[in-house]
């Protein structure tokens, strides 16, 4: 009986180490598993390939390197592959959502700017002065106080509503036209802006940018001019022979001709 039960306990410490052994060789592989985000973590120390800009190229296509590629690299591939849809999809699903609530916040500023209870209490605010003592004129009168002080509650959100979307706009403005932080333009718009106060800035981007595009235009017409110049000095020189003096003793077509050539060269002298 003891040693049924002896061998009733080695046989259930083995099965538990087996157990254990299993679960520890799991739990290696799920920590060896390479996700995307682990291959985003790469660096070239890690392997020399990796650097931060690569652009290799010359490379085989990648399909024809996975017909020879070993089974498990197969999967490891595999495995980014899910996890890179996986990513996708939620970024998706954050994109859906960001959209879905910048859809809610464009509504409640359209309702803060062209509120239609606003809209519709407006026809009340008159100049017209109300018999206050008259049931038509306390009527009125009440109309009308209501819908000053509805205009004054809702004038502070207005602002802030006005104000944000001028600033997105201002910001898509500057996304659409990075060019107008440089120097050549930012300063000029400061200038005239100061200038004439009643302009927003992509009035002053326009005038800018129009008298800058005007002078590389005429700075491309005046060195178009003086090329056209050049070249007809050096056409004109060529033509009377000032640029092409023969040098040393020319070649001549006959024994006089090479006489009066020497004659004229000693009486130069």
């Amino acid at each position: 009986m003891e040693e049924q039960v002896q061998v009733d306990e080695t046989s259930n410490e083995q099965v538990a180490q087996e157990e254990t052994t299993e679960i520890e060789e799991v739990e290696a592989q799920e920590e060896e598993l390479l996700t995307i985000d682990d291959l985003l973590g790469l660096t070239e120390e890690d392997f020399a390939e990796f650097e931060e800009d690569a652009q290799h190229k010359g490379m085989k296509p990648l399909h024809e390197w996975l017909e020879h590629t070993p089974e498990e690299v197969r999967k490891h591939i595999a495995n980014m592959r899910a996890s890179y849809t996986r990513k996708t999809q939620e970024l998706a699903e954050m994109k859906k959502q960001l959209e879905e609530q910048a859809a809610a916040l464009r509504e409640q500023q359209e309702l803060a700017l062209n509120n239609p209870i606003l809209s519709q209490t407006e026809q009340y605010i008159t100049d017209d002065e109300h018999d206050i003592y008259s049931e038509d004129g306390m009527r009125a009168e009440i109309k009308k106080q209501a819908a000053l002080m509805l205009q004054e509650m809702l004038k502070p959100a207005q602002e802030k509503v006005q104000l944000e979307k001028r600033q997105v706009e201002l910001q898509q403005f500057k996304t659409a036209h990075p060019e107008i932080t440089d120097d050549e333009y930012r300063y000029p718009i400061y200038e005239l802006m100061k200038e004439r106060e009643e302009l927003k800035l992509e009035d002053a981007y326009w005038i800018v940018r129009g008298r800058i595009d005007s002078e590389k235009a005429a700075k491309i017409r005046a060195e178009q001019e003086a090329a056209k110049k050049s070249r007809r000095s050096t056409l004109n020189k060529t033509s009377t022979g000032s640029s092409t003096a023969p040098k040393g003793t020319p070649k001549f077509r006959s024994a006089v001709e090479a006489y009066q050539w020497h004659k004229a060269q000693q009486d130069k002298k």
